[in-house]
Protein backbone atom coordinates (compact mmCIF):
# COMPACT_ATOMS: atom_id res chain seq x y z
CA UNK A 1 0.00 0.00 0.00
CA UNK A 2 1.24 3.65 -0.66
CA UNK A 3 3.14 4.95 2.40
CA UNK A 4 0.84 8.04 4.10
CA UNK A 5 3.02 10.24 5.28
CA UNK A 6 2.55 13.23 7.72
CA UNK A 7 3.38 16.61 6.39
CA UNK A 8 2.88 18.41 10.08
CA UNK A 9 2.45 17.75 13.16
CA UNK A 10 -1.19 17.02 14.17
CA UNK A 11 -3.71 14.45 16.18
CA UNK A 12 -6.31 12.04 15.01
CA UNK A 13 -8.34 9.56 17.36
CA UNK A 14 -6.19 10.43 20.07
CA UNK A 15 -2.78 9.69 18.38
CA UNK A 16 -0.10 12.20 18.19
CA UNK A 17 1.59 12.27 14.95
CA UNK A 18 4.62 14.18 14.01
CA UNK A 19 5.77 15.58 10.59
CA UNK A 20 7.21 12.46 8.58
CA UNK A 21 5.20 9.77 10.55
CA UNK A 22 3.79 7.24 8.53
CA UNK A 23 -0.14 7.30 9.66
CA UNK A 24 -0.94 3.54 9.73
CA UNK A 25 -4.72 4.16 9.10
CA UNK A 26 -6.67 1.71 6.78
CA UNK A 27 -9.76 4.00 6.64
CA UNK A 28 -10.39 5.55 3.32
CA UNK A 29 -12.64 8.36 4.36
CA UNK A 30 -10.05 9.19 7.08
CA UNK A 31 -7.39 9.00 4.13
CA UNK A 32 -9.17 11.31 2.38
CA UNK A 33 -10.24 14.09 5.02
CA UNK A 34 -6.19 14.32 6.01
CA UNK A 35 -5.01 14.87 2.55
CA UNK A 36 -8.08 17.57 1.92
CA UNK A 37 -7.14 19.12 4.99
CA UNK A 38 -3.56 19.09 4.06
CA UNK A 39 -2.23 17.21 7.03
CA UNK A 40 -1.00 14.48 4.64
CA UNK A 41 1.66 14.54 2.07
CA UNK A 42 0.00 15.11 -0.91
CA UNK A 43 -1.79 12.43 -3.12
CA UNK A 44 -3.09 11.92 -6.75
CA UNK A 45 -6.44 11.09 -7.92
CA UNK A 46 -4.17 7.78 -9.07
CA UNK A 47 -3.17 7.50 -5.90
CA UNK A 48 -6.41 7.44 -3.97
CA UNK A 49 -7.84 4.72 -6.18
CA UNK A 50 -4.97 2.63 -5.60
CA UNK A 51 -5.36 3.04 -2.26
CA UNK A 52 -9.84 2.42 -2.19
CA UNK A 53 -9.10 -0.34 -4.58
CA UNK A 54 -6.14 -2.42 -1.76
CA UNK A 55 -8.67 -1.54 1.19
CA UNK A 56 -11.96 -2.77 -1.05
CA UNK A 57 -9.68 -6.15 -1.89
CA UNK A 58 -6.63 -6.95 0.42
CA UNK A 59 -4.65 -9.29 -1.06
CA UNK A 60 -3.62 -12.46 0.75
CA UNK A 61 -0.20 -12.91 1.27
CA UNK A 62 1.66 -15.27 -0.81
CA UNK A 63 3.30 -18.26 0.44
CA UNK A 64 6.92 -18.48 0.06
CA UNK A 65 7.43 -21.46 -2.47
CA UNK A 66 10.75 -23.37 -2.04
Amino acid sequence: MIKIIAKQDFSIGGNLFIKGDEIPTKNYDTIIKLNEAGLIEPLEYKDLVLIKREIENPKKEKKEEK
